[in-house]
């Protein structure tokens, strides 16, 4: 949530308290290239929960934290950046050691290194803020697992589009709305959608509902507007992930 000190959590955590990595999808370009963004996505799995993994991880000592991170294939997950930096549990003023942070996917629960962040910071009386609107953050587990990879979309969301919100919470069917910039270009924008999420739900996916190609990453509830949400679109997400 952006604005009001620490009732700010733009996180919806419950927490408290770079080099090159291969792309799952490099095998659909020609060889050395990235994939067009204009490039069409065949449709995914049904269920877009097959792409969905459970993150804990916090400081130590009662600064837990809970999210969502989303399958990108040979072990890499994508999660939102303030779950897993430091910018929360200075918010929340956290004393401790941090936790290891580990995703439960596939009925396996794995320790996981982050590979890269977003430049983020805290704004004081607003909260976290990153650099390009860049709330994601790059996470590696030590072995490929099983199933489907989520695959970014070309663009989007676009006023409009139908997408489906995915968490362990919830399937919620919704229309995109405007993009939304920050204060200061510098710190990006990003796409309004009309649900309220929770504390907890940070990092989940949300998807084309036609496609199920990626669309955004769940990033904060605004508190001028908690029956809303903000996400990380698709072009931040590509622009991260250098596709």
């Amino acid at each position: 949530m952006r604005g009001g000190g620490a009732a700010l959590l733009a996180a919806l955590a419950l927490s408290a308290c770079a080099a090159r990595e291969p792309r799952p999808w490099d095998d659909e370009a020609t060889p050395g290239q990235s994939r067009p963004a204009h490039t069409p996505v065949q449709r995914l799995p049904d269920i877009p929960d097959a792409f969905r993994a459970e993150l804990r991880g916090g400081w130590t000592p009662g600064c837990p934290l809970r999210g969502y991170a989303i399958n990108l294939g040979n072990g890499l997950f994508l999660t939102a950046a303030h779950l897993v930096d430091d910018i929360v549990p200075r918010l929340r003023r956290c004393a401790g050691t941090p936790m290891q942070i580990t995703i439960h996917y596939a009925g396996r629960t794995l320790p996981v290194r982050v590979v890269r962040v977003g430049a983020g910071y805290l704004e004081p009386g607003v909260g976290p803020m990153y650099r390009g609107g860049e709330d994601l953050a790059l996470l590696q587990a030590p072995m490929a697992l099983p199933g489907p990879a989520a695959v970014p979309c070309g663009e989007g969301p676009a006023r409009g589009q139908s997408i489906r919100v995915s968490s362990a919470r919830r399937h919620a069917l919704a229309q995109a709305g405007d993009m939304v910039p920050e204060t200061r270009k510098v710190d990006g924008a990003y796409a309004d959608i009309p649900v309220s999420l929770a504390e907890g739900e940070s990092g989940a996916g949300v998807y084309d509902a036609a496609t199920n190609c990626l669309l955004g990453v769940v990033s904060h509830r605004p508190d001028a507007t908690p029956d809303r949400s903000r996400i990380v679109p698709a072009s931040t997400i590509r622009a991260f992930l250098g596709s």
